[in-house]
């Protein structure tokens, strides 16, 4: 935000995982900026499982507020609620359309045998889906790779001056702690470099 204001966003943002949501996502693309990062995976039994019936086999009619099922059947519940706060819809199937369906173990663990969604509004749910889509594909990877030197120096940052941890108190010696493990790494790098570079 601070950036945008000054004229001085990205158009790509690159980011680890500890950051990317589908809030943040949608929110940097409506400042023009394209995040760069692995997104959120479904956490559904099914899909941690990699068998059954995840989200994505369901398909979502937004503006009849109904799911459809991999087996044809319509959800019969549709629930605007506040989930660790945020907004999200809880999407419910009938026991009657559940319970005798040849699918069901592929499809819910519930001892009441229904299946039930948790969705994100359309906006954020249809974001975190593309964005899922999105870095399944090759070229999405090959751009990330990018963020392998980033991590690299967080790692060494890490590893050689202990930067996890202040030393002291008060900010003023956190920031000159920082610096110095700034320069203690350009100077490993830098040491490293010339210890491999080749004579002439």
């Amino acid at each position: 935000a601070a950036l945008a204001e000054r004229g001085l966003a990205p158009a790509e943002h690159y980011l680890d995982a500890g950051y990317s949501s589908a809030d943040l996502i949608h929110d940097a693309a409506t400042r023009g900026i394209t995040m760069v990062t692995p997104a959120l995976l479904d956490h559904s039994p099914q899909a941690r499982a990699g068998a059954g019936f995840d989200k994505a086999a369901f398909r979502i009619n937004w503006k009849a507020r109904q799911a459809r099922c991999p087996q044809g059947h319509t959800s019969t519940g549709w629930y605007p609620v506040r989930q660790h706060d945020r907004d999200a819809i809880v999407v419910q199937f009938a026991h009657t359309d559940c319970h005798p369906c040849p699918t069901r173990t592929e499809c819910t663990t519930a001892a009441r045998g229904t299946r039930y969604l948790s969705l994100r509004p359309q906006e954020l749910h249809e974001t975190l889906t593309a964005a899922r889509a999105e870095q399944a594909t090759d070229t999405w990877k090959t751009r990330y790779a990018l963020r392998a030197g980033i991590e690299g120096t967080i790692n060494q940052a890490l590893d050689v001056t202990g930067l996890r941890y202040a030393r002291y108190c008060g900010l003023p010696k956190t920031r000159l702690q920082h610096a110095f493990s700034a320069t203690a790494v350009n100077i490993t790098r830098l040491s490293h470099q010339l210890a491999t570079q080749t004579p002439n």
